[in-house]
């Protein structure tokens, strides 16, 4: 009789619901806890009106809260009632969500658990829980945490890639740039994907709000946003900007590697880092060696010194300002027949609107790229996912800032 009140009490059951049995498995490290209903009616879940009770369920099992280090289990068979509207209802239990396999206090702790280790199959074990039984739980929380989500005015976006596995799978994901969180994610990269995405992820209101939207020179990316999002602005931020820089740098040094080589002059063997890091990040020696090569005034010195050259245009404080610094940088590249930069500058111009809307708006990819690091952690825990929606889960749980607990109560 102790035990039984003692579990009530636990388990916080008031009047119609009494604990019958407590089973103790030695062998199995079990506690199972029976639980009865004690009266002649319930009410429909659906409408709230009461209803003399139907039948009961088969007897059902849900994982609660370890008693002692021992897996403990609540069993029971719930009524029913046959609702005039709804027809016929399993009752609601205060102890579990609807169709959930684990309680409210369980389904609390793996949550807590799985956001303090940000390792699903660790949390598992610690859990003593399948996989499938924690990949259930996260599904429930984001799903949870989606439907809770207000309709909050949003100014600026990201639209960013991200590998999912080898062979060129993406996702695209949609980020809010001032709140640091992922809005949603879509599987592939092309203009009906992320057009899904920014539908799925974004009211009509937030829509009709939205500034601009931070992104790489993707067409399809652009595609998409000009037709679901006609009002905002496109901005090429300076994160993917230099990225293009750095890559023709890169192709100048490679292809006059090429040509030092045919003369068996090695300065540039191996020099790929030292013109893609900052000199602030160098060692010494990679900083010496740096110098030296400086001092040579090869081609790809003066391909590198037009890319710093080009962080100053993200300084100005005007689009006039902008409009001059480009003109000049880009007539001296020519000059000097940095053919490799003057291909990127000529894509630059193509994009010009977008470039020069970074001026205007003063906003880049940093939080989607930041947020591209956080998914590469979740990733690579997870040492990769065959599935789309198991990664698009997995993001959502840690990135989404989502509601992801179950009501204390039903």
């Amino acid at each position: 009789m102790k035990d039984k009140e003692l579990f009530k009490q636990i388990l916080g059951l008031s009047h119609p619901w009494e604990v019958s049995k407590v089973d103790l498995d030695i062998a199995n490290e079990e506690v199972e806890i029976e639980i009865i209903y004690k009266s002649k009616k319930g009410f429909c879940p659906e409408c709230e009106v009461e209803y003399d009770i139907y039948d009961h369920r088969e007897k059902r099992r849900w994982r609660h809260l370890d008693t002692c280090q021992m897996k403990t289990y609540i069993v029971c068979k719930v009524p029913r009632i046959k609702c005039k509207e709804h027809g016929v209802k399993t009752i609601k239990v205060p102890w579990a969500e609807k169709s959930s396999r684990t309680t409210l206090l369980f389904e609390r702790f793996a949550i807590e658990l799985l956001l303090a280790s940000k390792n699903q199959s660790k949390t598992a074990q610690l859990l003593r829980i399948s996989f499938d039984m924690l990949h259930h739980i996260m599904s429930k929380a984001v799903e949870r945490g989606l439907s809770r989500r207000t309709e909050e005015d949003i100014k600026y976006i990201g639209i960013d890639e991200k590998s999912m596995k080898r062979g060129h799978t993406y996702v695209s994901v949609l980020s809010d740039s001032e709140r640091r969180r992922v809005i949603d994610v879509s599987e592939g990269r092309t203009t009906s994907s992320a057009s899904s995405l920014i539908n799925k992820g974004l009211t009509e209101k937030q829509k009709e709000g939205l500034k601009a939207v931070s992104m790489d020179m993707w067409k399809a990316f652009i595609k998409a946003v000009q037709k679901e999002l006609p009002n905002a602005s496109i901005v090429h931020d300076k994160f993917h900007i230099m990225k293009y820089l750095n890559d023709g740098v890169d192709k100048t040094r490679r292809e006059e590697a090429r040509k030092l080589q045919k003369s068996n002059d090695k300065t540039l063997v191996k020099s790929k880092y030292l013109f893609l890091k900052n000199p602030e990040n160098m060692t010494d020696k990679q900083l010496s060696r740096f110098r030296k090569i400086q001092e040579l005034n090869l081609i790809t010195s003066q391909a590198w010194a037009a890319k710093e050259n080009f962080k100053e245009f993200f300084r100005s404080e005007t689009i006039n300002d902008a409009k001059f610094f480009f003109a000049e940088w880009y007539q001296d590249i020519k000059e000097r027949s940095l053919n490799k930069m003057i291909k990127v500058a000529k894509m630059l111009i193509a994009h010009s609107d977008g470039l020069l809307n970074y001026i205007r708006y003063q906003i880049d990819n940093s939080v989607a790229e930041w947020l591209n690091g956080k998914i590469q952690e979740i990733k690579t825990v997870g040492r990769g996912f065959r599935k789309f929606e198991n990664f698009r889960i997995a993001i959502l749980f840690f990135l989404g800032k989502l509601d992801l607990f179950p009501q204390e109560s039903q």
